[in-house]
């Protein structure tokens, strides 16, 4: 424990001394101060603040994450280059546990500029705003459905030959994906039922949110009312994407609805099309939804997506020459981004091209991969007013956070003694 708490020491104070923790800290936060004077949003408080947690926060992560991703990516590759790992080496060390101090000095530096990112967003914005806690209906997984729809869709004459020569696990795919996009009619004059687990809070508000935001960019007019147990609220929206329904107590007299269910009544004069799985969601906040504990628990995921990734260009940098190590972490990156783009808008759903359908496995496998820090979650959260949830945030510790970056020091610990010895 001692030594590793040398080695911490000496790799956050040569960040200080270098000047690369100030530099980094004044080029985050002077872009948090700048961006709102370099772009210009819709004009709506809303919008404002979308277009701030994407672009400034999120910049603001892009450039550490970045930054220390190739410090890390280049430090143990040219330390072993020029034989100074036993000079680090004090007195006896395990390697996992050098890499491991590195590590944590990296991410606490970059912490702190996050944090620091994080509170000027927090200066900047509401800090009295509250969050919504977001629930989507309780229906059976996609993955389930598809498979109890399997042998129906294979029997059915209209279905493609092509399709049915198919192998089963691509015909599961596409059956999974389309149960996403499952449209549910609601007629006019017809009343439908979803239900919610909804957790019985009795302070703060209650609304439904409805998407109509597809590949094609549609549109509803929806006009009805929602009930949730004791809570109604009237919809009368014409063409936007977007619709947030707030819900008010019923009065005694107004009859409850079933508990758990929310149920909509079409009230407009034509038929209503909806995907429950992706276009409807019930809101509600709570006492402790405000928005500056909300920045807190997306700054503990941030900093455990940048966790994995200095430990993973740490392992590069125990196993490959430093300008491999730095390539290949970029690259890492890049396809991190790209991967779920390319796997969305390949044109051959049924993979019929053996070289197409190796090269998509290879992309499913590396958005397997990096999904833990491939995905900006807490950011998409805080643009939507939505909550990040602590049960999420804890997740994101515990394995983004802890063990893949223990796990990845350890494989380098492995590594590093072999490529240290020219092995």
């Amino acid at each position: 424990m001692k030594s590793f708490r040398a080695i911490f020491r000496l790799e956050f104070l040569a960040l200080v001394r270098s000047r690369a923790l100030l530099l980094l800290t004044l080029a985050a936060v002077g872009w948090m101060f700048a961006f709102p004077h370099l772009v210009t949003s819709d004009g709506t408080a809303d919008g404002a603040r979308e277009l701030y947690v994407h672009y400034a926060l999120g910049g603001a992560f892009a450039l550490v994450l970045v930054s220390l991703a190739a410090t890390a990516a280049g430090s143990l590759a040219k330390d072993r280059a020029a034989k100074r790992l036993q000079l680090t080496q004090v007195r006896p060390v395990r390697y996992s546990v050098l890499v491991l101090a590195r590590a944590l000095a990296l991410v606490a530096a970059g912490a702190l500029v996050l944090a620091l990112a994080a509170a000027v967003l927090v200066l900047r914005s509401e800090p009295g705003r509250t969050c919504y806690h977001v629930l989507a209906p309780v229906m059976e997984s996609p993955r389930a459905e598809a498979e109890k729809m399997f042998d129906f869709y294979m029997n059915d004459p209209e279905t493609p030959d092509e399709v049915k020569k198919a192998p089963k696990a691509t015909v599961l795919r596409l059956l999974t994906q389309r149960a996403w996009d499952n449209y549910q009619t609601v007629a006019a004059g017809e009343t439908v039922a979803w239900a919610f687990n909804a957790p019985d809070v009795a302070d703060g508000t209650r609304a439904v949110r409805l998407r109509f935001t597809n590949d094609f960019d549609t549109r509803a007019d929806v006009r009805g009312s929602f009930r949730f147990g004791a809570w109604t609220g009237v919809v009368s929206n014409i063409t936007r994407a977007v619709v947030i329904v707030p819900l008010e107590k019923a009065g005694d007299d107004a009859g409850m609805g079933v508990p758990g269910e929310l149920a909509f009544s079409n009230q407009g004069a034509n038929a209503l099309m909806l995907r429950p799985r992706r276009d409807i969601n019930l809101l509600y906040t709570s006492g402790t939804s405000g928005f500056a504990v909300n920045v807190l628990f997306a700054w503990l995921e941030l900093v455990a997506m940048l966790a994995v990734v200095v430990a993973f260009a740490l392992f590069l940098s125990a196993a490959l020459g430093r300008s491999v190590a730095i390539f290949t972490t970029m690259a890492m990156l890049l396809v991190t981004e790209m991967s779920p783009s390319v796997i969305e808008q390949y044109p051959d759903s049924l993979e019929t091209d053996a070289k197409d359908r190796i090269g998509l496995e290879i992309t499913r496998f590396m958005e397997k991969v990096t999904s833990p820090f491939g995905s900006l979650a807490p950011l998409e959260h805080l643009a939507n007013g939505e909550c990040v949830e602590p049960g999420e945030a804890a997740r994101a510790l515990a394995v983004d956070g802890v063990l893949l970056p223990l796990l990845l020091a350890l494989a380098a610990g492995v590594v590093l003694p072999r490529k240290q010895d020219g092995l």
